[in-house]
């Protein structure tokens, strides 16, 4: 079967490990830190990720296009750039995605709303085909169970639909969740491998789904919790991978495997309610010279195991260093501020609060 023009872009260029990059905010936390945000795109070059998805979380839409727009001119030509979409109406998805466009972004992720209770398959596939026409962006799709989509399908990934829109020519590849159930990913990989590229970010299951389907990339996911610049064991595995020598690839699986068991461990629990450990996802990033800082405080109540306190920080440098990682600083001030504001003399006192942070 031909593929189109994007699905070829996708096999030459969607290759190794993207990175998912958050936003930085100012000591009163009311504006993007601008230095922070460039400082963690020269941080994820020096990483080797092929690619950065724009994906802050605790934003306006407006931010979110600020921030697209700075990686854009702080990564580009050197790096892709991907714009996360998803957004909870159409009408603002679409607005994302043209700007996303503009600003220069190679890509762009889309998942399905969760909002979609009353879906039927025919409006979600007339979702997605809107999406993809209006756009010329390769598309990469979220495969996430969606409790919402239960009542098409009781994995809540509707594989029927999800068939038809590996047809659309700009939908190229699909990122599979952490925890997504084992035979859901075999199923979907042989019945849409042939048409799109698969990014588990479970490392688990990249060696098996390898073995049979070939896999190429992984990302958008905390991928610098098994890495640095100077030890770039994630970036090195997806090169063999990619390579088909699995054997030296499971050399460095077993190296990194303590550090994925404890992320893994730490996000599970989150994902399947569709939220994220934002402060411990700073923290891994921090830990191998990212910028760091505090999310933006939130009125929602919020729950305590995404409250990054001492055992959680010691826990994060304590697999750094049974994987041969020393982390980039022991400043904790450095990294509650952000490590551009720190450099510029802010310090804890400044700041308002410090959320989702315990001493």
């Amino acid at each position: 079967m031909a593929l189109s023009k994007p699905k070829q872009w996708a096999r030459e260029h969607y290759r190794g490990v993207e990175n998912s990059l958050k936003a930085s905010f100012s000591p009163d936390f009311r504006d993007l830190d601008v230095d922070g945000i460039k400082a963690d795109v020269q941080q994820s070059r020096r990483h080797g990720f092929f690619s950065s998805m724009c994906s802050p979380s605790g934003v306006t839409i407006e931010e979110r296009k600020q921030f697209i727009s700075l990686i854009c001119q702080e990564a580009r030509p050197h790096m892709l750039v991907g714009a996360n979409v998803n957004q909870p109406t159409l009408e603002d998805a679409l607005d994302l995605l043209a700007h996303a466009e503009k600003a220069g972004c190679t890509h762009a992720f889309i998942g399905s709303p969760r909002t979609m209770e009353a879906a039927t398959e025919e409006s979600l596939y007339r979702y997605f085909k809107t999406v993809s026409e209006a756009t010329s962006l390769p598309l990469i799709l979220y495969g996430y169970s969606s409790s919402a989509l239960r009542h098409l399908h009781p994995s809540g990934i509707v594989i029927s639909v999800l068939d038809k829109v590996a047809e659309l020519p700009n939908v190229v590849g699909m990122k599979l969740t952490q925890p997504i159930n084992v035979g859901l990913a075999f199923e979907l990989l042989d019945r849409l491998g042939d048409r799109l590229l698969f990014g588990p970010a479970n490392i688990q299951l990249i060696p098996i789904l390898a073995k049979s389907y070939g896999v190429q990339w992984t990302g958008q996911w905390i991928v610098e919790s098994l890495q640095s610049p100077e030890k770039p064991y994630l970036v090195e595995f997806m090169d063999l991978v990619g390579k088909g020598n699995l054997t030296a690839a499971m050399k460095l699986f077993w190296t990194m495997s303590p550090a994925y068991k404890h992320v893994h461990d730490l996000q599970e629990g989150h994902l399947m309610v569709g939220n994220h450990p934002w402060a411990h996802i700073n923290y891994y990033r921090w830990c191998t010279g990212g910028n760091g800082g505090l999310p933006r405080p939130t009125k929602k109540a919020v729950d305590p195991s995404a409250v990054l306190d001492a055992r959680g920080r010691g826990e994060i440098k304590g697999i750094y260093k049974i994987m041969g990682i020393a982390p980039a600083s022991d400043v904790e001030e450095e990294f509650i501020v952000g490590r551009a504001n720190y450099e510029k003399g802010v310090r804890v006192a400044d700041l308002p609060a410090t959320p989702f942070y315990a001493s």
